[in-house]
């Protein structure tokens, strides 16, 4: 029941966070555009107060020297510099006023200017204010998102044991041939072929493999050989890809009668050993291996067969 209540306390927080956000956001793009439509009515404001002509100027131009229409009477006012659009009775003055007019527009662009700066300045600190309350809402929903009890999972996770099953590296036994056939004087040399079947790389593969001919036919009858975990084994390859493979090389003393001897059905060869490597997760795993070599297996074609260990796989 705790936990339900919780819940719905923990929602309505966080319905509330919405709402004051959309609320703050509303109020932001309200604030922008004000200030947008209150500069862009200004700046309207400043183009029409430069475009207009004052009543000076206007009746300076309709009255200009040498052209009036007053009484003969009449004396023209006196030019005073202060006022430079007024009473403009020669061309330099006319010339002082528009530089004088140059100048009063340069100063209401910079006093428009240093406006729209202090507005934006004021824009950017309401924009800071606004955005505080949400910042802030956001910080306090996150915090009672932690706080809250993780929901219980409407399916089990699957173990972290049978997922490193499915992605691990699997170094077995692929294949043995002859190198050099029993016929050959002095040797015989059998090459075998390691394949990793797993989903992912093997690392630092190390092998070891002895081989041996034993007076025995009878496949029942035939010897397990141990393999001690203490031995030192052969480094073969640092990396083995999917599929990837890697080759070794394993030799005993022959005779020349040794080729008869097994397909006679008086003796069989023995091969055996262990390959060792880490998985992707860091974990040592170690394969153990034995074939057999007789009459049986040369008649069949596979030349070797495997023995089951009971230790084959670690």
């Amino acid at each position: 029941m705790s936990w339900h209540g919780g819940s719905r306390h923990i929602g309505s927080r966080h319905l509330g966070s919405r709402h004051l956000g959309s609320w703050l956001a509303k109020v932001c793009l309200a604030g922008a555009l004000f200030l947008l439509l209150s500069v862009i009515v200004l700046g309207q404001q400043f183009a029409h107060a430069q475009d207009a002509p004052d009543g000076a100027q206007a009746g300076s131009e309709q009255t200009a020297p040498g052209g009036g229409e007053t009484d003969a009477g009449d004396e023209p006012a006196a030019w005073d510099v202060a006022k430079p659009c007024e009473n403009v009775q020669h061309p330099y003055q006319a010339d002082v006023c528009q530089q004088s007019r140059a100048a009063e527009a340069s100063e209401s662009t910079a006093r428009l200017t240093r406006l729209i700066m202090l507005i934006g300045l004021v824009a950017l600190l309401i924009l800071l204010l606004m955005l505080w309350p949400i910042v802030a809402a956001a910080l306090a929903a996150r915090r009672a998102a932690d706080a809250s009890p993780a929901p219980a999972r409407l399916t089990p996770a699957p173990r972290s044991a049978d997922r490193e099953a499915e992605l691990r590296a699997y170094v077995d036994v692929d294949s043995l041939e002859f190198v050099e056939t029993p016929e050959a004087d002095g040797v015989v040399k059998v090459k075998i072929t390691l394949r990793n079947s797993g989903q992912t790389p093997a690392f630092k593969l190390e092998t070891l493999a002895e081989m041996e001919v034993v007076d025995i036919a009878d496949k029942e009858a035939l010897p397990i050989r141990p393999v001690p975990e203490d031995v030192a084994m052969t480094s073969s390859r640092p990396r083995v890809g999917r599929d990837g493979t890697s080759t070794v090389i394993v030799q005993c003393e022959s005779t020349p009668k040794l080729a008869d001897s097994v397909t006679n059905g008086e003796a069989s060869i023995l091969v055996w050993g262990a390959a060792g490597y880490y998985d992707v997760f860091d974990r040592r795993r170690r394969t153990i291996f034995q074939y057999f070599c007789n009459a049986e297996t040369l008649e069949t074609g596979e030349m070797f067969r495997p023995m089951e260990r009971g230790d084959e796989v670690d």
